[in-house]
């Protein structure tokens, strides 16, 4: 599911932890709380926001506290998520990783919407760009399009890390 995109792994995934309400336990861990899970088997309509998806990037990566008690996530849960994150499938290699060099991690989301026919497309992950390391989460939703969606997400991933670096 997140080395390549496959609805049925995360419809199982869902079932398996008890959908949104095993969600929101999860979410109240990592400390996320602006992350709503999608109403009975519609996962995809989970809501989230930018902070949310850092600070769970920096349970990923960092193994940053999102408490005085530190990440929920042990060493091995880390790494194995890691491992996922840097082994893309090379045609959902695109967004926050169009900012960086060679080295990343990522996850990128998309839907289109049934009731009006527009993209929410989504990238959050780990790059490096010149040995230093960002976690860059970037939303969207709106878009005419797929690839209107992927442009702009990269669009907004390199603008921010350029605009970062410089400081």
């Amino acid at each position: 599911m997140i080395r390549n995109s496959d609805n049925a792994a995360a419809n199982l995934l869902w079932r398996e932890i008890g959908q949104a309400p095993g969600l929101e336990a999860a979410n109240k861990r990592l400390g996320l709380t602006s992350t709503k899970g999608g109403h009975g088997r519609k996962w995809g309509l989970t809501r989230t926001t930018a902070s949310d998806q850092i600070r769970l990037l920096h349970s990923v990566f960092d193994g940053a506290a999102t408490s005085k008690t530190g990440s929920p996530l042990n060493e091995e849960s880390r790494t194995y998520i890691q491992i996922l994150m840097s082994r893309i499938a090379s045609d959902q290699a695109w967004g926050v990783s169009t900012a960086s060099g060679a080295e990343y991690a990522l996850k990128n989301d998309w839907l289109q919407r049934a009731t009006s026919g527009l993209w929410d497309v989504n990238s959050v992950g780990r790059i490096t760009v010149d040995g230093h390391h960002y976690l860059v989460t970037v939303l969207s939703d709106g878009s005419a399009s797929m690839s209107d969606g992927i442009s702009l997400v990269e669009r907004a991933a390199r603008q921010a890390v350029t605009a970062t670096a410089r400081t």
